[in-house]
């Protein structure tokens, strides 16, 4: 027999599942979670997990353990917010002699210095100390997890200026790929004008540039990233920053999703 009484049941039924579905929040692994409340990037949250530093709700736990927004995670005895921060993206013109850190022990300005903003960021990888250009800065750190590790194969452009120009054989030499820093670089690479040529890559490692053009005995004179995953400061003054557009983060989120399709096809075949 149907009843007012069963019908407020059948409510308080419905409406205590709902409440028990919004209050349940998707296991991630931990990791991850981390990462997305700004505390530090994945990579350090892994490093953290590890040397058996992170405890989810007073239990160490172990690389792959999942939690989610309801338990209380602790990194070396100290609870972090689980909330995620509003992150912030801006686009560097880096100066020369600025150091691309968060901080310096020696006491040299860094390129967040530059950027009028309280809270902590920090840089996309690195450009040397007297290397200019384009240079991302965010709190955003699964972001800078992505757009930094080499799989995910982001292209950055540099403007170079040598001591003296390339011959016919080393142009051709330095499109078809050489050795640098021991393994194997692919570049696209254009002549500007008689000493400089423009660099397009997806590899950044340790003076990466200067090596590459080193290994045909030449010196680089001037070196100015000027564009990082399509990103570009050529009409941006030496020095200033500005924020990234709405579109812009929309066209870094899509470029991160097209390069995570082309890794999933890889590991298909």
């Amino acid at each position: 027999m149907y009843t007012r009484t069963t019908k407020n049941l059948w409510q308080m039924n419905e409406i205590n599942f709902l409440v028990e579905r919004f209050a349940m929040k998707e296991l991630i692994r931990v990791q991850k979670l981390i990462a997305q409340t700004g505390y530090c990037s994945r990579r350090k949250a892994e490093e953290y997990i590890e040397k058996k530093l992170v405890k989810v709700n007073g239990k160490i736990v172990q690389l792959g353990d999942k939690a989610s927004e309801n338990d209380e995670i602790k990194i070396n005895n100290q609870l972090i917010s689980l909330q995620k921060p509003n992150f912030v993206y801006f686009l560097l013109n880096k100066p020369k002699k600025t150091i691309s850190t968060v901080k310096d022990p020696k006491g040299r300005k860094t390129v967040v210095d530059l950027i009028n903003y309280s809270e902590r960021i920090a840089p996309v990888g690195r450009l040397d100390y007297d290397t200019t250009g384009a240079l991302l800065l965010t709190n955003d750190w699964e972001m800078i997890n992505k757009l930094t590790h080499p799989k995910y194969e982001i292209l950055r452009t540099y403007r170079v200026r040598i001591d003296s120009p390339l011959s016919l054989k080393e142009f051709k030499l330095i499109n078809a790929g050489l050795i640098v820093n021991g393994k194997f670089s692919k570049q696209i690479v254009d002549q500007v004008d008689t000493k400089s040529y423009l660099v397009t890559l997806h590899v950044g490692s340790y003076h990466h540039i200067k090596e590459l053009f080193k290994a045909l005995n030449h010196e680089v004179i001037n070196l100015k990233r000027v564009s990082f995953a399509n990103l570009t400061v050529e009409k941006m003054p030496e020095g200033s920053y500005r924020t990234l557009t709405l579109k812009e983060i929309k066209d870094l989120k899509v470029l991160i999703s097209l390069q995570e399709k082309k890794l999933c096809q890889k590991e298909e075949n």
